[in-house]
């Protein structure tokens, strides 16, 4: 029987590619049992490097991403929710397991924009494009869900 697709976020597989070049790794079994897993990260498909200065969303409308040197990386995340839905299209993929609290992936909290760790609700830069296109996005503590 063939298995359904998901996109998965690299880091959550053990791919070193957070901002501070070390990975999220989760226990995979289950989730291989059940589905054929795509990793992705879209901030580095977006251009940026590994490590990277941390970058918070600042502003929803217009959107505007800043990293902890003051530097504009919109651009950046918007061309990794670009490259990251181009791949669910080319995939046929469903489903998205993404990262929480992630600027790009997070599908319930992130960040306030401050640099001061407090969590507000809101989407990641990739998530909001993914649901506007009817994808399930979950993350890590939303598996039970899926």
């Amino acid at each position: 029987m063939k298995k359904e697709k998901l996109l998965i976020s690299a880091c959550l597989m053990g791919e070193n590619v957070k901002y501070n070049g070390k990975n999220n790794l989760i226990e995979l079994t289950k989730l291989q049992d059940a589905y054929e897993l795509i990793p992705f990260c879209p901030e580095v498909a977006g251009g940026l490097p590994t490590p990277r200065f941390p970058s918070e969303i600042i502003s929803t409308h217009p959107l505007k991403l800043l990293n902890t040197q003051n530097k504009d990386v919109t651009k950046e995340f918007m061309m990794g929710a670009e490259e990251t839905l181009k791949i669910i299209k080319k995939h046929k993929i469903k489903k998205a397991l993404l990262k929480a609290n992630s600027p790009s992936c997070s599908s319930n909290f992130v960040y306030d924009g401050t640099f001061s760790g407090r969590l507000i609700e809101g989407y990641g830069v990739t998530t909001l494009l993914l649901k506007k296109s009817r994808i399930k996005v979950f993350d890590e503590f939303d598996i039970g869900l899926m």
